[in-house]
């Protein structure tokens, strides 16, 4: 794993702090602002212990690492969320809290101090009796091999054996650190952190090699590339890939099973970059048209019916920063604490790769 040459600069932070006691919505605002990645339920609430939210997020390069507390309440992940946020990106979760839940098809029942692994293309769902949690978010193309694996989905270790004690104190402290270190000292902590990861799952003997894989996972991620720098040629597809990676249709297609096919991951990767840009709009400008044929799709009306089956929404209710009034404000690269806003929005452009 490579870094980039020497940022001794602070990660960009958003932080927040909102509750009840001071916001009757805090709620409500917190429910809409994490919907891109959850439906939340059965939200614990009483005169005891009143609704809250905590967090302090830090982008370090493409990693996200971030530190989170609330009360108890049930996170669901579904088809609809994953759609919505358009992440491709895996998880690493430190839970202080109990968690009871089914990940896609995994029954999850774990104890305080236990590391969760999660795929955010899948679902899950997942009732904690609070949330008290440090998260390690690493983008699909940059996660080692290991992560990626299908079975990794669903995980967990916990700190009864020697490497995963060593793993929850190591990112327990790297979650209280991640404001006051350096973006090189935060990448260089996370990479200790996957290292310690994989061999807490190797040794708990939830991992194995399987080489047939691994050549596939070699190829999707040349493969990723390659559509990356090509995504708006109207000459990309299937054809040209196999001539560029020197390969057959079925092996191609192989690498992409998950994603149902090559012209599938091709089609959602450039309506991500189409929503962002619907997104950063400023009133009407530039038009749905305009980003539609930018975007490699051949009309606006191809653009909108896609967008909707993937996005569940149509391209122009997204909110543009016209609509909002303004753009939003440029996180600190040091600490910030805002009682009366949520920055889901910064968070989730991180998230997606997006630099600060």
């Amino acid at each position: 794993m490579t870094t980039s040459p020497t940022n001794t600069s602070r990660p960009g932070v958003a932080s927040w702090n909102i509750s009840a006691k001071d916001n009757p919505d805090a709620y409500e605002y917190y429910q809409s602002g994490i919907s891109e990645w959850y439906e939340v339920s059965s939200v614990e609430d009483g005169a005891q212990r009143p609704f809250f939210t905590q967090n302090t997020v830090c982008q370090f390069g493409e990693y996200v690492l971030g530190r989170g507390r609330s009360v108890g309440q049930t996170l669901t992940r579904g088809p609809a969320e994953v759609r919505r946020s358009g992440m491709d990106a895996v998880t690493i979760i430190l839970n202080f809290a109990s968690t009871q839940g089914d990940v896609d098809g995994v029954d999850i029942n774990t104890g305080p101090g236990t590391v969760h692994f999660r795929d955010l293309s899948r679902t899950s769902a997942a009732q904690v009796t609070a949330v008290d949690a440090i998260t390690l978010v690493v983008p699909r193309d940059l996660a080692p091999r290991w992560l990626t694996e299908r079975q990794c989905h669903g995980l967990t270790v916990d700190s009864s054996r020697v490497l995963g004690g060593l793993l929850v104190n190591h990112l327990s402290g790297l979650g209280g650190a991640a404001p006051l270190m350096t973006v090189d000292e935060g990448i260089a902590g996370i990479e200790a952190a996957l290292m310690l990861a994989e061999s807490a799952l190797i040794h708990s003997d939830r991992l194995s090699a399987n080489d047939n894989a691994a050549a596939y996972r070699s190829l999707r991620a040349d493969a990723v590339r390659l559509i990356d720098r090509e995504l708006f040629n109207p000459e990309l597809g299937i054809e040209s890939l196999m001539q560029e990676l020197a390969v057959s249709r079925a092996t191609l297609f192989r690498a992409f099973s998950e994603s149902g096919g090559v012209n599938l991951f091709i089609k959602h990767r450039r309506l991500q970059k189409a929503r962002a840009a619907l997104l950063r709009r400023v009133g009407h400008r530039p038009t749905i048209g305009e980003i539609a044929r930018a975007h490699g799709f051949v009309s606006e009306s191809h653009f909108s019916r896609a967008f909707r089956e993937y996005c569940g929404t149509a391209p122009g209710a997204l909110g543009t920063l016209g609509a909002l009034g303004a753009a939003p404000s440029v996180v600190s690269p040091h600490p910030q604490q805002d009682n009366n806003a949520m920055r889901y929005d910064v968070l989730l452009g991180w998230m997606k790769g997006e630099r600060d």
